[in-house]
């Protein structure tokens, strides 16, 4: 299995994996973990690895998965790689730059920015995948043993959880309830046990909403235009920004796959009577007839995906009380516009399983999950806040904001892109449980 990752440089080198095993002292925890999405997975891998018996309840049947791609920029792509992910059989896709398209009316008139310097740069590359590979893998990652661990998770499907107890308890819809050391919540933005976990929990504000759409490259070969478009190549990420909206396109599996998002605000979908039209079929063409000809070749000659609200959610103060932990979205939702969403649900599960790992008394839980809120509270609300702008601006920070980042406040997209891709949330979570 190829490590996509920079392990040569001390900068990046980690202890190894086999640190988080269990020794005879070691207590086996009872971990249960509500959603099975990339967050929830993740943090079953991780928690496998720390000797945790694992069980994941997840309410849906598996049988609607979203065909969009997502990627993994070099903060999460560590974490992967470290829990031995397999790159090659997700058929992962190495971003080659970003393109941005500034004149509607010209598209060789771009700013590069290059993304194959960022394994020596951040230890790291910047990885495509079409979103069920990535799901899949995870799953197998999870489910299935492997040459460092012989546990596995037991995984149920189609379990709706009604309720959940600080002290660990899960209370199923069928009226039964289990007790574990240690819940994890993943289930996502509409999360119901946010109000566990913090009091007045805020809500989640519609910002923005997403058409996505999947273009597969065979369709697009006869249009000169879109030709033109990808003359650099099929894995790099273009970018084109128009009134209160911008579009993304970037390949998975390869590039042969073109994923396109398109951010647009909702009052775009709203016509002079006051009505809903983003259901109509015509209504992509609305989205992006700001863009240049060859962007909007390639989204009408799309294949619908489907449609999302992006919400922001002010920042919580705490991500755990008692013997509950939130994670991913339910934690932390933010736009996609610096694609730190499923990165962030990545760093929570590898904090926990370095954080979680060689615990010797039950009596420690505490400790080490106030640890987790120390290493993540702040992280977290600093990606939510640098997320939360459609393009970056730093006088927009408030004075409660800048706290986040500690009155460090990125000035540049530059800055942002240290501030996002530098941190190694393993190394962090070693560090932090050494200095206990």
């Amino acid at each position: 299995m190829t490590s996509y990752c920079n392990t040569r440089d001390e900068r990046w080198r980690l202890p190894p994996r086999k640190a988080l095993h269990p020794t005879e002292k070691s207590e086996r925890l009872q971990i249960g973990i509500i959603g099975a999405g990339i967050g929830g997975l993740m943090a079953a891998i991780t928690l496998l690895e720390s000797g945790h018996d694992v069980e994941i309840y997840e309410r849906s049947q598996f049988k609607s998965e979203v065909g969009a791609a997502i990627s993994t920029p070099p903060n999460s792509t560590r974490v992967l790689d470290y829990y031995g992910f397999d790159f090659e059989r997700a058929r992962a896709t190495i971003a080659e730059k970003y393109i941005y398209y500034d004149d509607p009316n010209n598209i060789d008139k771009t700013r590069m920015i290059t993304c194959t310097d960022y394994t020596p740069r951040y230890g790291a590359p910047w990885l495509f995948f079409h979103r069920v590979d990535l799901h899949n893998e995870l799953k197998l990652l999870a489910t299935e043993p492997t040459p460092m661990r012989k546990s596995v998770a037991r995984l149920h499907l189609g379990v709706k959880v009604s309720d959940i107890d600080t002290d660990g308890t899960i209370h199923f819809e069928d009226g039964t309830s289990v007790q574990k050391d240690i819940l994890i919540a993943a289930d996502g933005i509409r999360s119901s046990f946010i109000s566990k976990v913090v009091d007045n929990a805020p809500q989640a504000q519609h910002y923005m909403s997403m058409l996505r759409l999947m273009a597969p490259v065979e369709d697009l070969r006869d249009d000169p235009d879109v030709v033109a478009l990808f003359k650099d190549g099929l894995t790099s990420i273009r970018i084109s920004y128009g009134t209160m909206r911008s579009a993304i396109i970037y390949g998975c599996r390869g590039g042969s796959l073109q994923n396109i998002g398109l951010l647009y605000h909702p009052d775009l979908a709203i016509d002079s009577e006051g009505n809903d039209i983003s259901a109509r079929e015509d209504f992509v063409y609305k989205v992006v007839e700001e863009y240049p000809r060859p962007v909007q070749s390639v989204c009408i000659n799309a294949r619908g995906v489907g449609q999302w609200k992006v919400f922001t959610r002010k920042p919580l103060d705490r991500l755990v009380r008692g013997r509950v932990v939130l994670i991913g979205d339910a934690a932390h939702p933010m736009p996609p516009v610096r694609a730190q969403g499923a990165a962030m649900a990545i760093e929570d599960a590898g904090a926990l399983g370095v954080l979680l790992s060689n615990v010797t008394s039950k009596d420690d839980i505490s400790t080490r999950l106030d640890m987790f809120n120390q290493l993540r509270v702040k992280r977290v609300a600093a990606t939510q806040t640098a997320s939360s702008m459609h393009q970056w601006d730093p006088t927009r920070v408030s004075e409660e904001q800048r706290q986040y980042f500690d009155g460090n406040v990125p000035q540049t997209i530059e800055d942002i892109e240290i501030f996002s891709y530098d941190n190694s949330v393993i190394r962090d979570a070693f560090d932090l449980l050494e200095r206990a």
